[in-house]
């Protein structure tokens, strides 16, 4: 059975990073690039976000039995194929997931052009924030 308490909680975490995130997000592409204090600061909160994004995914399908995906671009479909989050949108964002294992697997290869292009798409995290209360309520 899904606890929407344990779901909020990470919720109010992807919050609090994108309360950072969107300050970051104001910072020229040009500043942005040449300062790893700023570029490493983007990086550890996007990872926070994607991977709240996933848990919650995981979460979810745990709770109500679903088949277990191979990987974490499975669990964002799985989400769609039980109607939590739509096909289109769960296509747009699973790309998240494989830079999430770069955050974390090849964190010294990390391209700060392609942080930048993610710290773009932060209204990702508020749509998806949407159809995970949406679920909520629908319990």
């Amino acid at each position: 059975m899904v606890n929407p308490d344990i779901i909020k909680k990470r919720l109010l975490e992807m919050d609090e990073n994108l309360k950072i995130l969107v300050d970051l997000q104001k910072i020229s592409k040009e500043d942005f690039i040449k300062d790893p204090k700023i570029f490493k600061l983007a990086e550890r909160c996007l990872e926070l976000c994607i991977q709240v994004l996933l848990d919650v995914c995981l979460y979810i399908i745990a709770n109500n039995n679903w088949p277990r995906t191979p990987d974490n671009q499975g669990a964002i479909s799985t989400m769609a194929q039980h109607k939590v989050i739509p096909e289109e949108f769960a296509k747009r964002i699973i790309p998240m997931a494989g830079f999430r294992n770069i955050l974390v697997h090849e964190y010294f290869k990390i391209d700060p052009n392609k942080t930048y292009g993610h710290l773009q798409k932060l209204q990702d995290f508020r749509e998806f924030q949407k159809y995970i209360i949406a679920y909520l309520k629908s319990l």
